[in-house]
């Protein structure tokens, strides 16, 4: 019995597919990639859900002929290669004869196309990889691809397509990445909120277009050459680093590329001026002969080997290496390098109708936060009072612990929390605060506690149903990525019940209307690219606690430094919320809060008890 078969042309097909259109994103990479090879100034897209029901790209280059359209469709047919002998110093973007073939057997697919000098276009179509013949048609000079319904005979494919937010980012990725190689062709992305980049521009003003002219203004420009390795490009001043690698853009001969080893060359480069948790934004292109690099390694060749891969290492670490010994090295506080969150400065946010405890009081003006200077809370944040506690580690003779429960009648009970009665504290090195509790004395981190406080309150907010916004006065312009923006913009609905208000404001910038109250202490820059790099791991959740793991570092950032000095009210209040909380012994990350000792613990130590 023969149980090994060869299998039908039409099922190699959608196989063979599988490899090179993973989702549309791939569709446009390949269609752009051909176009650029065909010498296009200009590239126009439309997508429709993403590119999943619609993608169509328009060109201007060389167009093709009645000939070459007959082939278009066929697999393994291409005019970028002859021989094998080629395959060695590849110069184009494209050379497998793959992309169209495969486009062509998992959706509805259309060519029109006409070469310069010529009088008529034609057309060819391939519907589930079955191709029809050539006709005559009308369009200018160019290429237009039409790809509609991608994997609409293929199920198993298409239920596996992210949303139309998520296809439409990854597109917006892969146009970034084109663009940012081939800055002498414009580029035109169609919708409410499109891209247009004009031709002839240069790599900074190209940045600019794509990321904002604040990041492209940080640019240090990178020129080296070593053993015929050419770098060339912008490091961008550590100032401008991000919390993840996304903004690491790495080309070589024109074509984008991702390499384990040369990202750690980028850090390595930067690492005595960066910060802990930061990474470097660089936009890098490497020339070097197309034989001592291979682009045939991967399906979707985001993957390229360097025949010299030592070497390549060095040119990179060495390029940007010079390129910031430009700039005067920036000093890490020691508190930094030793992974100590140093808080953001504050702007932007106007006087408050309520507290972040309470409902019923206005909002003080927040002031510095470092080297002793005074932090005023909203009242309600700590409770309005007069006096302060002194904060030096010694205690004045006229100076009296406060007793809270005599003086103010307020009493700080929860049967489940160390906060149940407080009669006296004390802080300690504005960090450290020492009470006095009903079977012995607490200790707490001040910090800890208030992203407690702060986390508890979002959720309480969450569970009620309304989280309350706070508008700011004057909206703070952000600008952004043009990825990230528009991933941004495409949940704006979502954030805007989550109590973050965004809006477009042209070009790569959008404004910030207004943020959770619990979290208005918050830089919005921060908070709103925060925010991005979470959802960039997917949409926004519905369920309260889902999006309130993704505040989690914005609340450590509202919160109460240390260092921050604080008036006894202000302590007062603290505490008073804390009595409050479900979960009072761990911060939103884990860190415990507070360290108690009972009356017994003390007199064993003291050799009081035996």
């Amino acid at each position: 019995m023969v149980n090994i078969r060869v299998l039908a042309p039409a099922v190699v097909s959608k196989i063979a597919a599988g490899e090179v259109v993973e989702r549309p994103f791939s569709v446009l990479k390949e269609l752009v990639e051909n176009s650029i090879d065909a010498g296009a100034t200009r590239i126009e897209i439309d997508l429709e859900e993403g590119g999943k029901s619609l993608l169509r790209i328009r060109d201007d280059g060389r167009g093709m002929s009645r000939e070459d359209l007959e082939l278009a469709f066929v697999q393994h047919a291409t005019s970028k290669l002859l021989d094998v002998d080629d395959l060695d110093a590849i110069a184009s973007l494209g050379f497998r004869g793959e992309a169209l073939a495969s486009i062509g057997s998992v959706s509805r697919a259309r060519i029109v196309s006409r070469e310069p000098n010529t009088s008529a276009a034609h057309e060819v179509r391939s519907e589930a990889g079955v191709i029809s013949e050539v006709r005559p048609a009308a369009g200018p000079p160019g290429t237009l691809i039409e790809v509609r319904d991608l994997f609409y005979n293929v199920p198993a494919r298409r239920r596996f397509l992210k949303t139309a937010t998520a296809e439409r980012a990854r597109c917006v990725d892969v146009l970034t990445r084109a663009a940012l190689a081939h800055r002498d062709t414009g580029f035109v992305l169609n919708g409410a909120r499109g891209v247009d980049l004009r031709s002839k521009e240069t790599l900074s003003s190209r940045v600019a277009s794509l990321f904002g002219r604040e990041l492209a203004e940080r640019g240090l420009d990178v020129a080296y050459e070593q053993a015929g390795i050419r770098v060339e490009g912008l490091a961008i001043d550590p100032d401008g680093a991000r919390r993840d690698r996304s903004q690491q853009y790495l080309f070589v001969n024109g074509r984008p590329f991702q390499d384990a080893s040369l990202a750690h060359a980028i850090r390595e480069a930067y690492r005595e001026y960066l910060m802990p948790g930061k990474h470097p934004v660089v936009f890098l292109f490497l020339g070097l002969d197309p034989a001592r690099v291979d682009v045939n390694v991967h399906p979707t060749k985001a993957e390229v080997r360097f025949v010299e891969g030592r070497l390549v290492f060095s040119a990179v670490r060495r390029a940007l290496g010079a390129a910031l010994a430009t700039r005067s090295k920036r000093i890490v506080p020691r508190a930094a390098a030793a992974g100590v969150e140093t808080p953001e400065p504050v702007t932007g946010f106007p006087e408050l109708p309520r507290g972040l405890f309470g409902d019923d009081h206005g909002a003080s003006k927040v002031g510095e936060s470092r080297g002793g200077a005074r932090v005023q809370l909203a009242p309600s944040d700590v409770a309005s009072g007069a006096g302060a506690l002194p904060t030096s580690g010694s205690v004045p003779a006229d100076a009296q612990p406060r007793d809270d429960a005599e003086q103010t009648g307020r009493s700080i009970r929860s049967e489940d929390n160390p906060f149940r009665t407080v009669r006296r504290f004390l802080v300690v090195r504005d960090l450290y605060i020492l009470f006095e509790t009903d079977d012995g004395f607490a200790v707490v981190d001040q910090h800890a506690l208030h992203e407690r406080v702060v986390y508890e309150k979002l959720l309480a907010a969450w569970r009620s149903g309304s989280v309350p916004v706070q508008r700011l006065l004057v909206p703070e312009v952000v600008e952004l990525p043009v990825i990230d923006k528009e991933l941004l913009l495409e949940h704006e609905e979502g954030l805007a019940n989550a109590g973050v208000l965004v809006r477009d404001f042209g070009g790569s910038s959008i404004k910030v209307e207004g943020v959770p109250a619990a979290l208005r202490r918050a830089n919005a820059r921060s908070l709103v690219e925060g925010l991005v790099a979470e959802l960039r791991l997917g949409e926004v959740p519905r369920e309260p606690h889902e999006l309130l793991e993704r505040f989690h570092s914005r609340a450590c950032r509202t919160a109460i430094m240390a260092g921050d000095r604080l008036t006894e009210p202000e302590i007062e209040d603290l505490l008073v919320a804390a009595s409050k909380l479900e979960h009072p012994h761990n911060c939103p990350h884990g860190r415990p809060t507070v360290l108690s000792w009972s009356t017994g613990q003390l007199e064993r130590f003291f050799k009081r008890r035996v």
